[in-house]
């Protein structure tokens, strides 16, 4: 995963701040609490973020809304993150299972580990 990212152009990746969110939840319970913050705090400099707002979160609420019809609901956070993806037209790399590309229309999903 690492060789992938390091070949890919800064400007090529985009953070969805709700992923910004979960790591900094994820460093405030850890036991490495300032280093683990500090870490997220320059890997939000160093890439792009990608606000959760306007056509990202419309998006949301009709995949959303879609894939509970269908009886195959998603966490809000899978959701906001795929939107996300699907409204940059990103490619959303992910080792989690939750968001699988055949699940949500247009989305492309890769697992680079």
């Amino acid at each position: 995963m690492l060789e992938r990212l390091r070949s890919a152009a800064l400007d090529e990746i985009l953070i969805p701040l709700v992923v910004i969110g979960e790591l900094l939840y994820g460093a405030h319970r850890s036991s490495r609490r300032d280093a683990n913050l500090a870490r997220v705090r320059a890997l939000r400099e160093q890439f792009r973020v990608a606000a959760i707002d306007g056509a990202p979160i419309e998006r949301y609420a009709a995949v959303r809304a879609a894939l509970e019809a269908k009886g195959r609901p998603k966490s809000d956070f899978d959701l906001l993150i795929a939107s996300c993806a699907l409204e940059h037209q990103a490619v959303l790399v992910t080792n989690d299972a939750a968001p699988k590309a055949g699940d949500i229309e247009g989305l492309v999903v890769e697992d680079w580990l």
